[in-house]
């Protein structure tokens, strides 16, 4: 079992590490379905992104800070609203959550998604959301061992 971690708000300094991380999750997408090859400036843009998120009160970038070691995962949430056809209700989505490979299995992600509850709650929403790669059964059973449901699918057709 690797050493603790301290599950924070990230802050500007973490950019390169969760750049990185968010590198490694998409490497591991790509690998399970290559629909999700990135574009050439993903990084940067997404880089860009996170310069927002860690000033932003309607988003939320955490991070599992081990101290000693690298970064070992982080999760990235916002505040949304569903489609103005349903019943308005505030939301959180969790966009991505991602835990190193090699601290798996010690509750990281876990502890990632419990900050992101009690920070959804102290926001106002009334559920959390996330959207789930079909073809990542780790992420899968993830889920389902937090208690979250299926609640649509995408599917896609190629042409």
């Amino acid at each position: 079992m690797g050493t603790t971690v301290e599950i924070r708000r990230a802050r500007p300094s973490d950019r390169e590490a969760v750049v990185a991380l968010w590198r490694a999750l998409h490497a591991e997408h790509e690998a399970l379905d290559p629909t999700y090859r990135l574009a050439p400036e993903a990084a940067r843009r997404w880089g860009n992104d996170f310069n927002e998120w860690v000033r932003s009160t309607a988003d939320l970038l955490l991070v599992a800070d081990a101290a000693s070691e690298d970064l070992a995962g982080w999760l990235t949430a916002h505040l949304t609203w569903p489609p103005p056809i349903y019943a308005q209700r505030s939301l959180a989505y969790v966009d991505d959550v991602f835990v190193r490979r090699e601290r798996r299995g010690e509750g990281v992600g876990r502890r990632l998604l419990e900050g992101a509850v009690a920070w959804a709650r102290v926001s106002g929403a009334e559920e959390l959301r996330a959207g789930v790669l079909a073809a990542n059964p780790q992420a899968r059973s993830f889920w389902q061992q937090v208690g979250a449901r299926d609640l649509s699918v995408v599917v896609a057709l190629p042409l």
